[in-house]
């Protein structure tokens, strides 16, 4: 992806499928095979054990990616002549910061790649001491109150940049004038993407009209707030959320004869989406946030051999791995934390599933991110896409 700004015609949407994950401890191959659960590469005397956290039996592309990043490292030698072992926890609110410690200070792990959600995120900052490379997109997680060591990295482009991207292509190619907007209360990510979104939208000369939360991803029916949607008849709905919820308003809404448009964050961009109705027609036309980089071939092929269709997340835990590796071999020790920190900090013009042409004061990455649109329900290869860099 490059880092000049530019704006091309929309794509096609991949729909995603990948496996599910085991609950293993260790991963050495992160597809539902016996293969799972097995020994590092090498003699354990010799390994360079990094931690990975992710939720399961969904969201698994977080790991996936990394791992494929893993094998391809050992098999040219390693990081300082060690073989790399995953050692996997499953990520949930009630276990991350435990489940972080455990990685510490029971495995000594050298690093940890995620979690996944922003909101387990900033629990993880205030307690690691060593480098996190999060596949959270949240930015504020690197903020001093939630990281007081500066351990914690994005790797995607953050919701803050990802919503300002969005706005622009509402306003700009879709000519939306009126908004309305939806989202899981309390929840982190979410309440940053509608903050970033109304701002620059409204910026632009738009109107958000509707504000309506629901209680959780649990939520089956959403009368009320998509009511207040009905009434206003906004040009789009922005669902800031995540899967099984999404789809579930989406279909309620078409049946209600809601006619706007759908707009969403990258929290579309995972296989639940197309998995959870039984028909996904109501999905036809939307547009959503991606950290997919179509011109990514190398990766896109390699993950796309092994594990089926790719996607912006699965990206994120490829390049995590491959940033620490480097990272790592620049200090040339695997014993010192900050200094590992520092040499992450210090990367520029890195080239893996995406491009990140460097790390900014608050460890959020320099790099462009897309929107893609869904068309006829139907997988299709990666393709046109509209990108800009942040400015």
């Amino acid at each position: 992806m490059k880092h000049s700004s530019y704006v091309t015609s929309f794509c096609v949407l991949l729909i995603l499928s990948f496996a599910l994950l085991s609950g293993c401890e260790r991963i050495m191959d992160t597809g539902v095979t016996d293969g799972m659960i097995g020994t590092p590469d090498t003699d354990t005397t010799n390994t360079l054990k990094v931690g990975l956290i992710h939720p399961q039996p969904n969201f698994t592309s977080l790991g996936k990616g990394a791992e494929l990043a893993r094998e391809e490292i050992n098999a040219a030698g390693g990081v300082l002549g060690m073989q790399v072992e995953l050692i996997f926890k499953e990520e949930t609110t009630d276990t991350v910061v435990q489940s972080t410690n455990a990685l510490i200070e029971d495995e000594n792990v050298v690093a940890i790649l995620g979690p996944l959600s922003s909101s387990h995120a900033v629990k993880v900052g205030p307690v690691t001491t060593v480098p996190v490379l999060l596949g959270a997109t949240r930015a504020e997680v690197t903020a001093e109150e939630t990281d007081p060591n500066d351990f914690m990295f994005l790797i995607a482009g953050s919701n803050v940049l990802q919503a300002k991207l969005l706005a622009k292509v509402v306003r700009e190619n879709l000519n939306a004038v009126t908004a309305a907007m939806i989202w899981q209360d309390m929840d982190v990510y979410s309440v940053g993407f509608v903050n970033a979104f109304e701002e620059v939208f409204t910026s632009l000369g738009g109107m958000v009209g509707v504000k309506e939360t629901y209680v959780n991803n649990d939520v089956m029916m959403f009368d009320s707030q998509l009511a207040a949607v009905q009434e206003a008849a906004p040009d789009v709905l922005l669902l800031a959320s995540f899967p099984r919820a999404v789809p579930r308003i989406m279909e309620q809404a078409r049946a209600m004869g809601i006619e706007s448009i759908f707009i969403g964050s990258d929290g579309w961009d995972v296989p639940l989406m197309f998995e959870t109705l039984d028909n996904n027609v109501p999905l036809e036309n939307s547009y959503y946030c991606t950290n997919l980089d179509p011109d990514a071939t190398g990766f896109n092929d390699a993950y796309s051999a092994k594990h089926g269709n790719v996607d912006g997340i699965a990206a994120s835990g490829y390049d995590a791995m491959r940033i620490l590796a480097i990272a790592i071999t620049t200090v040339g020790s695997t014993t010192d934390p900050i200094a590992i920190r520092d040499a992450i900090a210090a990367i520029t013009d890195y080239e893996g599933a995406t491009s990140i042409s460097s790390f900014d004061e608050n460890r959020n990455p320099v790099k462009s991110v897309g929107v893609r649109q869904i068309i006829n329900e139907m997988p299709a290869p990666i393709a046109d896409i509209i990108i800009e860099s942040p400015q």
